[in-house]
């Protein structure tokens, strides 16, 4: 499949040089940074599965439905987010730079070849939106408190991934139509209701059925 090529402005060639030199001269971000650029991913499966097993033993299938919506709304925006990178070309800054091979760590011989948008943004934004979502539904303050949370982790996460040259600013802002669209438009009534319906609904039938099988817990 042919794709399209990217180019980023040349002041970002100049801006990266120099975040270079910050992180040259303050040991800490850069060994901080590549921390931060990553671990922060398994928040969102862990906070998923404590709401949902939260949800189990007080019986509130509501919240596994809400679980569930949130999980499908970050799947559908990466889903779409990785076909949209078979259009386009953009070399990570670590390689247009020549700082390292592509294939010269693991890290880096893991990631996609273009780095346009970013699969990081669209995970932790598509995310905090769908708890942002789910708190103007129900009003409850533990989803306005994890939403503040959720979207300060995706700031910083996505900050270490454009000082550690994996993403350039222009892929971090990329996703702006995902993370704002997918969840909103699946939030729109008839939507939500087919989702929970054809999605939640029978994965929850299936856990409790599972659940009711190895625990005899109703």
């Amino acid at each position: 499949m042919h794709k399209f090529p990217l180019i980023e402005p040349l002041w970002w060639v100049e801006l990266l040089k120099k975040w270079q030199d910050i992180q040259t001269k303050y040991w800490w971000i850069s060994d901080l940074a590549p921390i931060f650029a990553d671990i922060f991913v398994i928040i969102y499966p862990v906070f998923l599965i404590c709401v949902y097993f939260h949800a189990i033993l007080r019986r509130k299938k509501m919240q596994k439905q809400w679980a569930l919506f949130v999980f499908f709304s970050t799947f559908l925006s990466v889903f779409i987010n990785i076909w949209i990178q078979c259009f386009f070309l953009k070399e990570r800054p670590i390689v247009a730079l020549s700082q390292i091979d592509a294939e010269e760590t693991l890290l880096h011989s893991v990631l996609p070849s273009s780095s346009f948008p970013s699969d990081h943004a669209v995970v932790s934004m598509s995310f905090a939106i769908a708890v942002l979502v789910r708190w103007i539904y129900s009003k409850k303050k533990f989803f306005v408190w994890s939403w503040v949370v959720l979207i300060l982790v995706a700031l910083l996460m996505t900050s270490c991934r454009i000082l550690t040259m994996v993403h350039r600013p222009t892929d971090i802002l990329a996703w702006i139509c995902l993370w704002m669209v997918v969840p909103c438009a699946l939030i729109i009534r008839p939507i939500r209701t087919f989702v929970i319906g054809y999605f939640a609904n029978p994965i929850i039938r299936l856990e409790e059925w599972i659940v009711d099988k190895v625990f005899g817990f109703r």
